[in-house]
């Protein structure tokens, strides 16, 4: 009888959704590569444009370089996962000419992980997230301020007067290597964010009570939405588009492989139980990511060997299925 809970490590495999998986020439004309490796790229930046340098100063010193969520966002380093090469290329396009990514795609297609992507193949420090809700204001995501008395928070002593900067004012200050800044599910704001938003993308900077702040080097901007409301166009029109696929079969083993390397003592979901539930998510519509992986969890911990005990293996499939539904059957 199939197990479905113990077995070999699960070997990812070399495409992306169904079509055959190009890994990036190392000789592409990028500095992103897509390989999720730390210190894959040593060259230099290209120059801004002219339009897009803004010459802020004095320089800051660098951030730490790891990022303390970048492991439970991205899973094991040691199987990173496949990067389209549309993907790559776009990207691409937004470091060389300074604009920000704008990624569309339902929940679990990777879109706010491509930030921390990034910034680790790049070397860019923690990534800076500013989660969006409808109260979100552009306030919010400059600075805090000001108090009275110390408060803690990136950044607070440098600009004094009980100033504490929010991700998108830490974004924009003067390093000289730029900071990634993740805006996470636009769509969720007031219109008036996102033209609230346009003016500090084209100043490259914002104004303080006390003085103005300008960046060094333009942040990786990264902003995501489900595309469950139309942005403004003079946002959009800023932005670099891309859009992140349904994952499809091949791409799923490769989650599966990346989120459940094969260690001792740790075994992973067995080929036969990762073929399963690829199948149950190909045949589900909706997204279908964070069920998948629930799961594979379910039947690495033994649960879907214990359940098939008592019946038929795919009647077990099944019914973990069905308990990793988002609603009642």
């Amino acid at each position: 009888m199939r197990t479905g809970a113990t077995g070999p490590g699960i070997a990812a495999q070399s495409s992306y959704g169904g079509t055959p998986f190009m890994p990036p020439n190392s000789q592409s004309w990028g500095l992103y590569r897509g390989t999720g490796l730390p210190g894959a790229t040593q060259e230099e930046w290209p120059q801004a444009p002219a339009w897009r340098s803004f010459g802020g100063g004095p320089e800051l010193p660098p951030p730490p370089v790891d990022d303390p969520c970048a492991p439970a966002v991205l899973g094991t380093i040691s199987q990173p996962l496949p990067a389209p090469p549309d993907e790559v290329a776009r990207v691409n396009v937004a470091l060389h000419l300074r604009r920000p990514l704008l990624v569309t795609g339902e929940p679990g297609t990777g879109k706010s992980s491509l930030a921390y992507r990034i910034s680790g193949e790049l070397g860019l420090g923690p990534v800076l997230r500013w989660p969006i809700t409808s109260l979100s204001t552009l306030r919010e995501g400059l600075y805090d301020g000001p108090h009275e008395g110390p408060h803690e928070g990136h950044d607070a002593s440098e600009y004094g007067g009980g100033i504490r900067l929010g991700p998108l004012g830490t974004a924009f200050l003067p390093y000289r290597r730029p900071r990634v800044l993740l805006i996470d599910r636009l769509d969720r704001a007031e219109i008036g964010l996102p033209e609230d938003l346009c003016t500090v993308l084209t100043a490259g900077g914002f104004s303080l009570p006390d003085r103005t702040v300008r960046c060094r080097a333009f942040p990786v901007v990264v902003i995501t939405t489900t595309g469950e409301r139309d942005l403004p166009s003079d946002l959009v029109r800023r932005c670099v588009t891309l859009r992140t696929q349904r994952p499809g079969p091949n791409l799923l083993r490769a989650i599966a492989a990346n989120r459940f390397p094969s260690e001792p003592g740790r075994p992973g979901p067995a080929p036969d139980a990762v073929d399963a539930f690829v199948e149950r998510a190909a045949a589900t519509e909706g997204p279908v990511l964070e069920r998948f992986l629930d799961a594979l969890r379910l039947a690495a911990d033994g649960v879907l060997q214990a359940v098939a005990e008592d019946g038929d293996w795919q009647e077990a499939v099944d019914t973990l299925w069905q308990w990793t539904a988002p609603e009642e059957p």
